[in-house]
């Protein structure tokens, strides 16, 4: 009789239970967790595994529209980035022992009032050479931090300028301009020749620069640029040499955007611009 009962009361409670679907406050939680111990295990193989984890977990949190106004502010280890309430960017470095990182993002797109669109992004940054003239997609992204994203329909409708910073070895550091293109599909390309120089143009711009300095890269929204660092060897025998690279103490360079580019500026005046250094780190750790 005891054995039916349990039985019976299983069948009543069970479905009720399993019926329970996780609230996005229990998924935020449960990706901190998994987020932490990314950054805080010292084993690369254990690093991966939590990783996995963390990215499978928020795929599936990302592909209920309800997640799209959702902050998640509560995760430490990513960066989360939106704009114009069309797009939203979840980025990610996994650092290795060896003191290089991989990177991973995905991009949520709302392309109707009803209509989402997750795609995941793939670091093939190790593999693409020559990088600023490449066109990519989410399928070879070159991968990085990012940390600050420019929308102005001056430039295109469809078109994101991305900041970001990538640990690249032991000894540099980079930063990174990308231009993300969005079609009416939801298809995204890393390919659009925005960055001028004269008669020249690159699809993304890369600053190398010596692991032990700090660059500042920032947008200054009122004047419509991208001012930075200009960037010099300690010395001139070491031209080239980008372990020894660092930011020059009397000048800074800028791309104002200008029509459907952004024009490549020498020596700008910044006016003593007293948040000129953008306060992202050096490692995000």
């Amino acid at each position: 009789m005891y054995k039916f009962l349990v039985i019976f009361i299983f069948t009543l409670v069970a479905p009720t239970a399993w019926s329970q679907e996780k609230s996005l406050a229990d998924y935020e939680k449960e990706l901190n967790e998994l987020s932490i111990e990314i950054i805080s295990n010292t084993n690369d193989e254990a690093k991966q595994i939590s990783n996995q984890k963390f990215k499978t977990l928020l795929k599936e949190v990302l592909t209920k529209k309800e997640s799209f106004d959702y902050p998640f502010k509560n995760i430490r280890a990513i960066s989360i980035l939106s704009s114009n309430n069309k797009v939203k960017i979840y980025n990610w470095a996994l650092p290795y022992s060896d003191q290089t990182y991989e990177y991973f993002a995905f991009v949520q797109l709302k392309l109707d009032k009803d209509i989402y669109k997750v795609t995941e992004l793939i670091d093939k940054s190790a593999e693409i050479e020559n990088p600023e003239s490449k066109s990519l997609t989410d399928k070879n992204w070159f991968g990085a931090l990012y940390y600050e994203i420019i929308y102005n329909k001056k430039l295109d409708e469809h078109t994101y300028t991305l900041l970001g910073w990538d640990g690249d070895y032991n000894l540099t550091n980079k930063k990174v301009i990308d231009a993300m293109t969005i079609d009416s599909n939801g298809k995204i390309k890393f390919a659009s020749p925005l960055f001028k120089n004269g008669k020249k143009s690159k699809k993304r711009v890369i600053f190398t620069y010596s692991e032990t300095a700090v660059m500042s890269l920032k947008y200054h929204e009122k004047e419509s640029r991208i001012v930075f660092d200009y960037l010099v060897p300690t010395a001139s025998n070491l031209e080239g040499i980008f372990e020894y690279y660092g930011p020059s103490l009397n000048r800074f360079d800028a791309y104002q955007l200008d029509k459907k580019n952004w024009q490549y500026q020498t020596d700008v005046d910044v006016h003593l611009d007293k948040n000129l250094k953008d306060r992202f780190y050096n490692s995000p750790k």
